[in-house]
């Protein structure tokens, strides 16, 4: 019996198509797997020492290195791209599977290699769990239960970057953009070719030679006739066989190796790291924004700079600089901040301000990307600066999938958690728990938490779990706040107290700093008081309480000429009415606008429309800035954190926390002689209440007594009912964080199921406006938003869920389906009608403006009775395609519950 022949081992650890995608290649290049390996190997032994998480660490990283491609032989192909319609896009090849051909006598060293290139939370923790069964493993992940995730990311970047450098220096730029996963940047020296600068630099050398091998194979001219027919014939789809079978042929009849050419690759460290380390406080306020830092943001400085772990609760007045006490620090000493906001509204006025200083920082250290990223959970954008300017545009990289590689990461305190337990796409997904932790000499991490006052219920419970997390894993993180409610302090009394609220002889410093810096007097806040507690909200009929308000706004327009005017009410559909009014008997002039809607159901798509949120906020910004004068009318969305010297606010009677939040938009500067500050109403919405009987009526006394706003007063009225943890809560948190961080596997099905509260038991879903364009209007409203009424039924709404088609490996959509909501990512899209597809079942069609926004709610769901521990929609769908109808489950609130 004869043997089988032996197939002949397909040794490329990479392939290059140099050039513009073709489907008839002129060259493709094939590297030497063997010297792939060694230039991996040769990364790992100059990677700093301090990375490597435990003494015997550098022998298994060198191990998995040296074995994490044995298997790439056997499983060599290559495959074509191609368009949405069937046309060629590019070649690409394929070693799938062959990371699970690695074998060593190291257990350790062999679950590194299997496990490289996945990187998901649910792979990481298996293999940490079966390593902890091995007695000479279990301690190691007993002192540190990140090591193996550590260790596996040292692999991934070492084999990253070599593979980066590898397209680089054989001429395939654009599979080298595709590597998104990198936490490192890499940028040509101009003076210098083949020479490349590794920002951060993490090498223990000063600088670093490789050596690139290559085998070149040139299609014949029969081999291009062949595939250029399967393009002829429409059979692109068919061109990754045909190469692939050309290309393994040519290595079977070779006669003799091919001829091997070699590059010499040298990396280095950007050459300003050293100035960088030099800045001090001042030189960096100065030469970031021109301003002398006040005392508060010198001793923060201090705190930032000199502390290896600062832990700090940092207590001070509205408008005083807190986002630039922690922003100039942690830039000028070259960490990466994660700047979670407690609404997404933040997010506009912060990108904003802190983009200017990333772009002026960029100016002082030439050719290096400076990154700015926004994680909304339903959008990841990655902004770039360098010398001085955005180059977003320049890009070509995937900028959504970025995984938080960033200098300034700014998120909504739900997707932070979100995030901090690694959801998110499979794979890759315990890149962002380890980004979070992560601690190193050029890699240090701060987390800032802004405007805690603002959790309350759910959220609360959850952010004080989240920080005492941070803070027992050694993580830096700072509190700020103007308006923490004298409750919630003594859940934070292991943080560092830095109080200018309270604290005379810092309150007087402060004083002093603007008297002598900026010569004004001490007062500069200064702002006349009036609470109009005759205009009422009438439930029945909002028309009156609508033109009072707006007859106000007018008044105040007109009077003392036209000034900055910034207007709070409690309700969408108040705003809107509102500013329709004040359109009718002002107007917008079509070359000037000044008149300004803003609230949370304004869509912040599409980008390009001048009505999306953050365009809105953008032309706002620019008018206070320009100290021209404008009136708008928003909603509780915009009273936190955002940076408006407003010389009037008008605001519907609110809890004394959020009157001080929005009365800090006002005068915010201390240049406006005759800022005032008006209250009107007699009720708080119960909502929005924080206070009892005896806090309400102590508010009021307040209220009535003051001429002039005193934040100081009005904040002694601040009260918090005794806070109490949902137990549920608590215990979801701890199950999750047991799986995540200390490899618990009988906590995974809680994983499994995302089951993650942020601030309500209430999950959301995404509204949609399909208009025919890219990216549609949209925004997130919890569920229970959507049950159906006698009013706010519409033509044309159907409801779908994603989900993620494991054969075809990419996202999908379906009809809702019975289940948990918590496991749903559930869409509810209202169509335009048009002729022919007309579909109103004597329901009016849904009115969409995208000037007002989504004012209406559409109802979808019909809430089932239930009793015990559950809630129940139920969803019939409209759509004959579709199935009839889904019942979706999720758990009620504790006090729902207590009610049983």
């Amino acid at each position: 019996m004869e043997k089988p022949e032996r197939q002949p081992a397909f040794n490329f650890g990479r392939v290059f198509f140099p050039g513009e995608p073709t489907p008839t290649p002129e060259e493709i290049r094939f590297q030497p797997l063997g010297n792939h390996v060694g230039n991996v190997m040769k990364l790992v032994k100059y990677w700093q020492d301090e990375d490597f998480p435990d003494s015997s660490s550098f022998d298994r990283v060198l191990e998995a290195a040296k074995i994490h491609d044995q298997g790439k032989p056997q499983k060599f192909e290559i495959k074509v791209e191609t368009k949405p319609k069937g046309e060629f896009k590019k070649y690409i090849y394929s070693f799938r599977g062959h990371r699970f051909l690695a074998d060593s006598k190291d257990l350790w060293a062999k679950t590194l290699a299997i496990g490289h290139h996945d990187f998901s939370v649910r792979e990481i923790c298996k293999d940490a769990y079966t390593l902890k069964k091995e007695p000479e493993y279990a301690q190691i992940l007993a002192q540190n239960p990140l090591a193996y995730a550590q260790e596996l990311y040292i692999l991934e970047m070492c084999d990253q970057i070599e593979a980066e450098l590898a397209c680089r220096v054989l001429e395939d730029e654009k599979q080298a953009e595709s590597r998104t996963f990198m936490d490192y940047t890499i940028s040509a020296d101009p003076n210098n070719p083949n020479t490349f600068f590794i920002d951060p630099w993490i090498f223990e050398q000063e600088s670093i030679e490789l050596t690139f091998k290559y085998w070149s194979m040139f299609p014949s001219a029969k081999e291009k006739e062949i595939l250029q027919k399967c393009v002829d014939d429409k059979k692109a789809d068919q061109l990754g066989k045909q190469l692939d079978t050309i290309v393994k042929n040519w290595w079977k009849e070779k006669q003799e190796k091919p001829k091997e050419n070699s590059i010499i690759a040298t990396i280095k460290p950007l050459p300003w790291i050293e100035e960088a380390q030099s800045w001090n406080c001042r030189t960096t306020y100065q030469q970031l924004a021109g301003l002398t830092p006040n005392p508060m943001q010198e001793e923060i400085f201090h705190e930032i700079t000199s502390n290896k772990n600062p832990a700090i609760l940092l207590k001070a007045p509205t408008g005083s600089g807190k986002l630039e006490a922690i922003l100039f620090p942690v830039l000028a000493q070259n960490y990466r901040l994660f700047l979670p906001l407690p609404t997404r509204s933040l997010l506009d006025d912060h990108r904003q301000r802190i983009q200017e200083y990333l772009k002026q920082l960029s100016t002082y250290f030439p050719n290096r990307e400076i990154a700015l990223v926004i994680d909304t959970g339903s959008q990841m954008y990655r902004y770039v600066y360098q010398n001085g300017h955005d180059i977003t545009d320049t890009l070509k990289i995937n900028l959504r999938r970025h995984l938080y590689k960033g200098d300034v990461i700014l998120t909504t305190i739900d997707k932070f958690m979100y995030r901090y337990f690694g959801f998110g796409d499979k794979q890759k997904s315990f890149i962002f728990p380890l980004r979070i932790h992560r601690e190193s000499k050029n890699n240090k991490t701060l987390i800032c938490f802004d405007e805690p006052h603002t959790y309350d219920d759910i959220s609360f419970t959850n952010f004080q779990s989240l920080v005492q997390s941070l803070y027992e894993a050694g993580r830096s993180l700072i509190l700020m706040t103007a308006t923490l409610p004298k409750e919630h302090y003594q859940r934070f009394n292991y943080l560092d107290l830095v109080d200018y609220l309270d604290d005379q002889e810092r309150q007087q410093k402060l004083n002093q700093f603007y008297e002598k810096t900026l010569n004004r007097k001490s007062d500069l806040n200064r702002k006349s008081f009036k609470w109009l507690n005759e205009i009422q909200r009438d439930a029945e009929n909002l028309e009156p309480f609508q033109q009072q308000f707006s007859d106000l706004i007018l008044n105040e327009w007109q009077k003392q000429g036209k000034r900055r005017i910034l207007t709070v009410v409690e309700t969408v559909k108040d705003a809107v009415e509102i500013y329709k009014t004040l359109k009718n008997k002002i107007g917008n002039h079509q070359e000037e606008q000044f008149i300004f809607l803003y609230h949370g159901r304004l869509s912040e798509y599409p980008k390009t429309s001048e009505f999306s949120r953050t365009n809105i906020y953008k032309k706002l910004k620019q008018r206070d800035q320009d100290q021209q004068p404008y009136i708008i009318i928003t909603t509780s969305a915009i009273e936190v954190g955002c940076d408006l010297n407003a010389e009037v606010l008008i605001s519907e009677i609110c809890p004394p926390e959020n009157l001080i939040q929005r009365a800090g938009r006002c005068n915010r500067k201390g240049n406006i002689p005759d800022a005032k500050v008006i209250v009107i109403g007699t009720q708080i919405s119960n909502l929005t209440n924080t206070l009892d009987e005896y806090a309400w009526d102590n508010y009021q006394k307040v209220l009535k007594n003051l001429t002039d706003f005193d934040a100081h007063k009005i904040a002694e009225c601040i009260s918090r009912s005794q806070h109490i943890d949902d137990y549920r809560v608590v215990e979801l948190f701890s199950m999750l964080h047991n799986y995540v961080y200390e490899q618990d596997l009988t906590c995974q099905n809680v994983y499994d199921q995302g089951l993650l509260i942020t601030r309500s038991w209430t999950p959301s879903a995404t509204l949609i406006y399909e208009n025919g364009e890219k990216e549609p209007p949209k925004i997130t409203v919890p569920i229970d938003r959507l049950i159906i009424n006698k009013e706010n039924e519409y033509a044309n709404t159907d409801v779908f869920e994603r989900y993620y088609d494991q054969e075809k490996t990419y996202w999908r959509e379906r009809s809702l389906t019975y289940g948990s909501a918590y496991r749903k990512d559930i869409i509810i899209k209202i169509s335009r009608s048009h002729e022919g597809a007309e579909r109103y079942e004597n329901k009016p069609e849904y009115e969409y403006n995208p000037e007002f926004g989504f004012v209406e709610l559409p109802g979808v769901f019909i809430k089932l009775k239930s009793k015990g521990f559950d809630e129940k929609l139920l969803c019939k769908h409209h759509d004959k395609n579709q199935q009839g109808k889904a019942i979706i489950n999720y758990k009620k609130s504790l006090l729902t519950e207590i009610k049983y």
